[in-house]
This record gives structure tokens, sequence and C-alpha cells, in this order.
């Protein structure tokens, strides 16, 4: 790939400092400070309403604000650069999410109402591969968006091409109306997100150069732990 080479603005390159700061805000953003988990909270409290009126606009509205992409990449980063600490720390945040979506959306469905009993957002067959292939090329956007500033603003859209949160509040709706089905193809669905984003933004990662970053990671893992 002689273009790679040749040119060191390429999107297959990056830099240093593209490198650290991709990391950095990373591991910022999964910070307790950061007020990710009150930015997903909300979008939960925005997303599961809009599944109960079957509201497209506000289901979108929800999906942007939804951070639940950001542990799926630090994951991706922490395999690439083989930090273990980074890896269980984003393990744990992607669960705390999880545990926390499925709780809220099943809270919210029963103080709403209980007179919802179709969530139409949520198809009754659910064909994994397509939403993996979806799900691949929305990881490997946002992945290069991470880390290329001028690739930042295609964030939005990468959060509006791939469903991760919606799922899952589908899935709390379900484990509220007592509805198998829909809670199974709920979770099929988000892991099929799941896994398509984390191959592509570890492909994305790798081709970038953040193999054997893990001594870095982890100290600005340190870093902001000692700030927390």
């Amino acid at each position: 790939m002689w273009f790679i080479g040749h040119h060191k603005e390429s999107i297959l390159v990056a830099s240093r400092k593209e490198q650290s700061s991709a990391i950095q805000k990373l591991v910022d953003q999964e910070s307790l400070g950061s007020g990710y988990y009150l930015a997903l909270i909300i979008a939960i409290c925005i997303v599961t309403p809009g599944l109960l009126i079957d509201n497209v606009s506000v289901i979108i509205g929800g999906m942007i604000l939804a951070p639940l992409m950001i542990p799926l990449l630090a994951l991706s980063m922490s395999l690439v650069a083989g930090s273990l600490q980074g890896f269980i720390r984003s393990i744990k945040v992607l669960v705390i999410s999880i545990i926390l979506t499925l709780s809220i959306s099943a809270l919210l469905t029963m103080v709403l109402s209980r007179a919802y009993n179709v969530v139409t957002w949520i198809p009754e067959e659910i064909s994994p591969g397509v939403y993996i292939f979806i799900a691949f090329c929305s990881g490997t956007a946002g992945a290069f968006a991470w880390v290329k500033e001028n690739l930042s603003a295609s964030v939005a859209g990468v959060a509006i091409a791939v469903s991760l949160l919606p799922p899952l509040c589908a899935a709390g709706i379900g484990m509220a109306l007592r509805q198998t089905s829909l809670v199974q193809n709920s979770l099929i669905l988000f892991g099929a997100n799941l896994v398509g984003i984390c191959m592509a933004a570890f492909i994305v990662f790798w081709v970038l150069g953040f193999l054997d970053k893990g001594d870095m990671e982890e100290k600005v893992i340190e870093n902001a732990d000692k700030n927390t």
C-alpha cells in the first residue's frame, strides 16, 4: 500500500499525537466525572417512551445522545493495545450500562403505562448477519472519527446508524411486560450490533497503529483514576 507511506496525512495513518489524544478521550469519557452515566440515563428516559409511543423522531433523538459506543470503542482499543486494566475497565462500564438501561427502561414502562404491549421498532424475526454488517460499517466510521479530528462530525451520524440503546430499552420494556420474544429479539439485535462494532473498531485501531500501546493507555487510566 504505497500511498500510505507517501502521505503522512493519510486516513490510514495515525500520528503519535492522534493516538495519545484518542486514548485520552476514551479514558476521560468513561470516567465517573465525565457525565457518561448522566447522558446515558437521560437517553434511556427519551428512547423508552419513544419506543412505547412508536415515535421514530424521539428514538433518534435519544440515539444521538446515548454514549454507549464509548465503552465498545474503549474495549476494542484495550484489546489492540494489550491493556488488561483498560479491558477490565471497559467491561465494567459496559456491564453497568446494560444493567442500568434494562432496569430504568423496565421501571419507566411500569410507571408510564401498562397499556402498551407492542414495540414495533424491534422486528419479530432477526437476521443477525445483516445487523452485524451494518454495525461493522458504523463501527469502522466511528473508530476512524474518534482518532481523526476531521471526521469527528460524523460521530452523531454513526450514533443514529447503529442501534445500541433502543434494543436494550426494548428488552427492558419486554421484561416489564413479560414478553419473552421481545426480550430475546432485542438482546439478539443488541448483541449483533455489539459484535459488529467491536470487530470493526479492533481492525481500525490495529491499522492505525495502536498495537502495543498498552503502557500509554494504562498511564492515562492511572492519571484519570487519581483525579476522580
